[in-house]
């Protein structure tokens, strides 16, 4: 039986993944869907990490670029807490096309 609120796939794998440095990006990506939420992650994907540590991530638009940079603080705030230490001192939004892994 479950009790309390139920967690997202996001959510469950940013909380198990998050616990060990070692899974890195994988970690990252499950922090950042789950920071999102599941509309902004629809038109926003974390492709990796820049050399000064930013998080690159790639939205579909001109508009999402402004609606994402905008949220950053928030996001990267909200990554960092999933993770319990600084995997995203910034964004680095970018326009571009990208598939989702099915």
């Amino acid at each position: 039986m479950m009790r309390g609120r139920r967690k997202s796939v996001a959510s469950a794998l940013a909380e198990v993944l998050g616990r060990h440095r070692e899974t890195g990006d994988a970690a990252i990506a499950a922090a950042f869907a789950e920071a999102c939420g599941s509309q902004l992650i629809r038109v926003a994907s974390f492709r990796g990490v820049m050399r000064d540590g930013r998080l690159l991530i790639l939205v579909t638009g001109p508009e999402w670029a402004a609606q994402v940079t905008a949220l950053s603080d928030q996001l990267c705030a909200r990554i960092n807490a999933r993770l319990g230490r600084t995997a995203a001192p910034g964004l680095d939004v970018r326009v571009g096309t990208f598939q989702r892994d099915p």
